[in-house]
């Protein structure tokens, strides 16, 4: 994908947002124009995107629509991801919350707290699943392996909602309990995982959360999860307690090490 980016972008926006669901073609046709861009000059400022002053309005009223949303504007993409993320093969599914930051004295409307919710912190929270191809023929163990990047599998956004402040803990919780649904809330995107395939959601320590982990048994998806709390072991067939993870992920004998 990096490769028709860098050489053909308008053929890359073509074939990557023609597929947005917008109930106005017009509203597809800038959205192309803005993935072109995007592709041509990343980093830039939509002011230094746009050609004319009209195009700057244009972008900011489409964004501004109820219907420029990641399910809407990503359709098209997010499909072909999962057409590739099918065939045989074994697929990483890197997935991680970034608080997007709009940060002032004044209030912004549509954006909630972010952080510690001080005074002045404000934005929302992205839930982003980035898919990669894993590649099939053995390299050196020793250094990491290149992988291809396929696009983006699932993107979900949450506003959070200022509260009455409880105590500091409480508050974490109550924090926690919400966010941690977009960790299994994905699935809804990604579906039941073929069977003559492999898909391996990688996350950090905020995915040990009981839900997500039985969402990616039910829906055959493998998983590589930083570990946050030292959980009960069970025998998979008796039931009986086993032991602690820490304790038996430590003692087990390492598959292999790169630096």
């Amino acid at each position: 994908m990096q490769g028709r980016v860098r050489h053909a972008p308008k053929r890359w926006a073509e074939e990557q947002f023609t597929g947005a669901k917008f109930t106005d073609i017009r509203r597809v046709a800038r959205v192309k124009t803005i993935a072109e861009a995007r592709a041509i000059h990343p980093g830039r400022t939509i002011p230094q995107l746009c050609d004319s002053p009209y195009a700057v309005k244009a972008t900011y009223n489409l964004f501004t629509h109820q219907e420029a949303t990641p399910d809407t504007m990503q359709a098209g993409h997010r499909a072909l991801v999962l057409d590739a993320m099918r065939q045989p093969g074994v697929s990483l599914l890197w997935e991680d919350t970034t608080e997007l930051s709009w940060s002032g004295k004044h209030s912004m409307a549509g954006l909630g707290p972010i952080g510690t919710s001080a005074a002045g912190l404000q934005g929302f929270c992205l839930h982003t699943v980035l898919s990669v191809r894993w590649p099939d023929a053995p390299q050196d163990t020793s250094k990491r392996r290149p992988v291809e990047v396929l696009g983006l599998g699932d993107q979900q956004y949450d506003v959070r909602t200022p509260c009455r402040r409880p105590r500091a803990s409480s508050q974490e919780r109550l924090r926690r309990a919400r966010e941690s649904q977009v960790w299994p809330q994905a699935r809804q995107h990604l579906g039941h995982a073929p069977q003559d395939v492999q898909w391996i959601r990688v996350a950090d320590r905020d995915a040990d959360i009981y839900a997500y982990l039985v969402s990616c048994q039910a829906l055959g998806h493998g998983f590589v999860s930083r570990a946050a709390k030292d959980r009960a072991l069970s025998h998979p067939e008796s039931g009986k307690r086993t032991g602690r993870l820490f304790t038996v992920a430590r003692s087990a004998v390492p598959l292999g090490e790169l630096t």
